[in-house]
C-alpha cells in the first residue's frame, strides 16, 4: 500500500508564484505517480490523502494529522509527501527529500530555504511542551523506519540524478507529517518556485510528466 500525499491544498495553498499555486502542482504529481502505479505495479494499491483541491482540516495542524490518519487507516507499507520548495535566494535549486530525524536547530528550517508560513510543518523541540515524549517517538520512529525510509529516500535521490535534475542531500527534518504517519516515509521537494527555470519546468506538461515518472521509478526500485 502506498499513501500519496499532494501537499497543502484548499486553504492551505503553500507557496505562491506568479498565480502558480503549491497546492496545485502536488495535486498534478500526485494524480499522475499514483495512475503510473496503478498501471505499472497491479499488485500494489495506491491511496491518496487528497484528489481534489481541498484542505483536510479546519487549522494547518489538523490538516497534518488528517493526512497521517488516512495513511495509517489504510495500513500503508510507504508515504510520499509531495511540496515544492522556495527560497529567498532565487539562485536556489534542485531537487531534496526529507526524512524524519532530529537536526541542528540552524538546519531545522531547511536552511532558511522554506518561508515563514510553511514553517508550521516543522516540530520545534524548543517550544513544545512535551520535549521528550516527542524525541521518544522520533528515536522509535527512526528505530523501526528509518532505514526503509532511507532506502526511499536514496531510490528518489538517484531517479532524480539520473533524469539530469540538481539534487540536494537528503536532510532528516522534524517534519509534523512524517512524525505522525506508522510507516516508512519521506517528503521530498521537486523544485523551487522561487527559481524561474524550475518554475518554468514544473508548470510544463513535459516537466511534470519527468517528475512524475521519476518518482515512479524510485517507489518501483524500492518495491
Amino acid at each position: 500500500v502506498v499513501v500519496i500525499d499532494a501537499g497543502h491544498g484548499g486553504k492551505f495553498p503553500g507557496a505562491h508564484y506568479g498565480g502558480v499555486y503549491e497546492k496545485d502542482l502536488t495535486l498534478k504529481v500526485a494524480l499522475q505517480v499514483g495512475r503510473l502505479i496503478e498501471q505499472g505495479m497491479p499488485g500494489v494499491k495506491v491511496v491518496y490523502t487528497r484528489k481534489t483541491d481541498k484542505e483536510l482540516g479546519k487549522t494547518l495542524a489538523d490538516d497534518l494529522q488528517a493526512r497521517a490518519d488516512i495513511a495509517n487507516g489504510a495500513g500503508g507499507d510507504l508515504f510520499i509527501s509531495i511540496h515544492v520548495n522556495a527560497a529567498r535566494a532565487t539562485a536556489a535549486r534542485g531537487v531534496e527529500t526529507l526524512i524524519m530525524g532530529e537536526s541542528p536547530k540552524e538546519q531545522r528550517y531547511n536552511e532558511n530555504a522554506l518561508y515563514e508560513s510553511n514553517r508550521e510543518d516543522l516540530i520545534d523541540l524548543a517550544t513544545e511542551p512535551n520535549a521528550a515524549i516527542v524525541r521518544a517517538r522520533i528515536q522509535n520512529l527512526q528505530i523501526t523506519y528509518g532505514e526503509y525510509s532511507m532506502a526511499i529516500a536514496r531510490c528518489i535521490e538517484r531517479s532524480f540524478r539520473e533524469a539530469g535534475r540538481v539534487v540536494r542531500r537528503i536532510k532528516p527534518q522534524l517534519l509534523r507529517v512524517l512524525y505522525a504517519t506508522d510507516m516508512p516515509g519521506v517528503l521530498t521537494e521537486i523544485g523551487f518556485m522561487s527559481n524561474a527555470q524550475e518554475m518554468a519546468y514544473m508548470k510544463s506538461e513535459r516537466g511534470l510528466d519527468e517528475i512524475a515518472r521519476n518518482l515512479y521509478d524510485a517507489v518501483r526500485n524500492y518495491s
